[in-house]
């Protein structure tokens, strides 16, 4: 009907205006926009102006721009406006428009319900004489949103549409695990509306994935986010859903959840006896003797609504240990339960503590252990200090032959008494003075002390050990270097001496020493004639001897004897006498070492005797028995003197003698005796020996002849 009157009016206007209504139509242009449309839209009356679509409640605007196209003045009489939704907002009634200019005509559109509206706008003119009329039909549509919440359990749940009011029910969830669900906003409407906030209260309920509030949502859109129940306790939690939509009431979905979680509850079973154990709490064990054991089973017990795991279980402490674990990690289901054996087997007497933790629960530990404990410790000077087995005690650096002591102590700081039954050490230098009589009882709080004496030896490092019962305690000390010495002389020492003497020598130090010296003096010879003299050493024998300074005095004492004699020997050469001094094994020698010289000066031939040896009728031997430092005879000269009947023609005989007695001075037997010889010469008489009554005997070397010697030979 309404199609029809559109198609008949401009038909009728036609038919009552004629031919100059077109004419007149021309006098104005239209053109129109809307309050989300600004681009102009040019309109002719008895056409169609379409206001935006526009929500149920709000508004929209379409402005009509008038404009007079004629050259003559016009005067908008009236402005008429019919249809449900349709308002001026802005009227130009009674306003004149001169040529070529525009006026605005506004209106609104706001629909009170959904669907198409229809209306007429109708414009009358007037130009003196003149007059006109126009109309337009409007239209518009009226929306509405329409919101549906639903919501989707992940990750397999089926989409559940849910209303103001409802509570959305998560499944049981692990506590520190999480279940979601996703939330559904949809505006199946015919307009958009505005999601202006979406909140959730409860501690275990999170937000996550929502969009920038506030919203628009067009129709057959939607939004959607997360919630997120994440329980950190068992039980149950809530909370809830807020949305706030423009024109429509607040939306409410309560939110709930259960926690489940493991709950596990421990127990000690001791002697037959349980006990509940809660962490933090102390577990006390039996008192026990060292070298006993006692025992308790721990048994673990789920008691909550999800599956438990047991990972570690460990314990510290002296003496605790834990055996007969499961196999570990081990999960324990609701009502299932797991046990071990907690054992405490001390090694040292009193309290004992230590720390059971199973995975995160700890639970102190305690108990008594019953017996002796020795604890050791040395003392030097006023300090004292702990001595582990198997430790070290180490003495304060000692002089060399010098005495350093330490103390020990032994102290039973256990429960229960003790006996000590051997004490004893090794190692070069180290003695126990003054131990008292074992075994020794030590009763609680008890201690024994004696003494370690230490007396260096060498400046080497020193290790020994002490051994208390099954007790081994190392000992380590260190040797100083002995103070030096002062001087030393020799006393009595000739300068030279004659062969075959035998002078004494002494020795002395200018100044006391602190320690008992040791030493030797030792004798060396440079011959003269490149061959040594044996029969050079001291009188016991030797070319050394040992001899002793006792401390804090300053002569050498030779056995019991402050001298000691030597043999001077009977070659010519230097006789050098070194003295060597030891504290300990520590040579403590002055550098460069203290010696004296004994000259034996090279001499004419020594005849010491002379006899008269084997004898035949015509002839008799002369035995010459002497020395001759430089080791060389070049002549010896035999003076013969008759008896008082005896008639001789020959009374000297000159023998040159280099030959033979070079050959006995570089003989080994001849080396042997210095030079000291004895000579045989064979004398033939032709006639009657008994004529001769003596002979007297002279030697000759390079430094000259020696004095004359006779024997007779009647």
């Amino acid at each position: 009907m309404e199609a029809l009157l559109r198609s008949r009016v401009p038909v009728l206007l036609l038919a009552s205006l004629g031919l100059a209504a077109v004419g007149q139509a021309q006098n104005f242009t239209y053109a129109h926009r809307t309050s989300v449309n600004s681009a102009l839209q040019q309109v002719t009356p008895n056409s169609d102006i379409t206001a935006a679509p526009t929500n149920v409640g709000q508004s929209s605007t379409v402005s009509l721009i008038i404009t007079n196209a004629s050259t003559a003045t016009w005067t908008l009489n009236q402005t008429a406006l019919t249809g449900s939704g349709f308002k001026l907002s802005v009227d130009p009634s009674n306003t004149q428009i001169p040529p070529n200019a525009s006026t605005v005509l506004t209106f609104t559109f706001a629909p009170t319900s959904a669907g198409n509206a229809s209306g007429t706008l109708t414009l009358s003119y007037s130009s003196g004489t003149q007059a006109l009329s126009q109309v337009f039909f409007l239209s518009g549509t009226g929306q509405q949103p329409n919101f549906i919440t639903s919501y989707i359990l992940q990750p397999t749940g089926n989409q559940v549409a849910i209303s103001n009011g409802t509570t959305l029910s998560f499944p049981g969830t692990n506590v520190n695990a999480t279940s979601s669900a996703t939330f559904v906003i949809a505006n199946n409407g015919t307009g958009p509306g505005t999601v202006n906030s979406v909140t959730v209260t409860g501690q275990s309920f999170q937000l996550s994935g929502l969009t920038l509030m506030p919203a628009t949502v067009q129709p057959n859109s939607n939004i959607q986010f997360t919630i997120t129940f994440a329980p950190t306790a068992r039980g149950a939690a809530t909370g809830s859903l807020s949305i706030s939509i423009s024109g429509a009431a607040a939306i409410t979905i309560p939110l709930a959840g259960t926690g489940l979680g493991a709950a596990l509850t421990y127990t000690a079973t001791v002697s037959s006896q349980s006990s509940p154990l809660t962490p933090g709490n102390t577990l006390t064990l039996p008192s026990t003797n060292l070298g006993a054991s006692a025992s308790a089973t721990i048994t673990v017990v789920n008691g909550g609504d999800a599956a438990a795991g047991v990972n570690t279980v460990n314990v510290t402490g002296n003496g605790f240990s834990v055996s007969n674990t499961p196999g570990l990690p081990a999960t324990l289901a609701p009502g299932n339960s797991l046990s071990f054996t907690l054992t405490f087997k001390p090694t040292v007497s009193g309290t004992a503590g230590g720390t059971m933790s199973i995975d995160s629960a700890s639970f102190p530990l305690s108990a008594i252990a019953i017996g002796a404990s020795l604890t050791y410790s040395s003392v030097i000077g006023s300090a004292t200090t702990p001595v582990a087995p198997d430790g070290t005690i180490v003495f304060p650096n000692t002089t060399v032959g010098a005495t350093s002591t330490v103390s020990v102590v032994v102290s039973n700081t256990g429960n229960a008494s003790a006996t000590v039954s051997g004490i004893s050490v090794s190692g070069t230098g180290f003695s126990l003075p003054g131990l008292p009589q074992l075994p020794v009882t030590l009763a609680p709080n008890g201690t024994l002390q004696f003494n370690i004496a230490f007396n260096a030896a060498s400046t080497s490092a020193v290790t020994g050990t002490l051994q208390i019962d099954s007790v081994g305690i190392n000992l380590r000390g260190n040797g100083n270097p002995p103070p030096a010495m002062s001087k030393v002389t020799f006393g009595s020492v000739p300068a030279t001496a004659t062969p075959l003497q035998q002078p004494s020598v002494g020795l002395s130090l200018a100044q006391p020493y602190p320690m008992d010296l040791t030493g030797k003096l030792t004798l060396s010879f440079a011959s003269d004639s490149f061959a040594d003299d044996p029969n050079i050493q001291f009188a016991s024998g030797g070319r050394t001897v040992s001899f002793t300074i006792p401390a804090n005095t300053t002569d050498a004492v030779f056995g019991s004897s402050k001298q000691v004699q030597f043999q001077a020997g009977t070659v010519s050469g230097t006789i050098q006498i070194a003295a060597a001094f030891s504290v300990a094994s520590v040579d403590v020698t002055p550098s460069p070492a203290p010696t004296a010289q004994v000259v034996i000066a090279p001499a004419p031939p020594l005849i010491r005797n002379v006899q008269i040896g084997a004898r035949t009728g015509n002839s008799f031997e002369v035995l010459i028995t002497g020395l001759s430092t430089p080791r060389q005879v070049s002549q010896i000269q035999l003076q013969f003197t008759p008896t008082s009947s005896g008639n001789l023609q020959t009374s000297n005989l000159s023998i040159n003698t280099d030959g033979p007695f070079s050959t006995w001075f570089q003989s080994q037997t001849g080396i042997g005796f210095g030079s000291q010889f004895t000579a045989s010469v064979i004398v033939t008489v032709n006639g009657d020996v008994t004529a001769v009554q003596s002979v007297s005997v002279t030697a000759s070397n390079s430094q000259g002849s020696s004095g004359a010697v006779s024997t007779t030979l009647n």
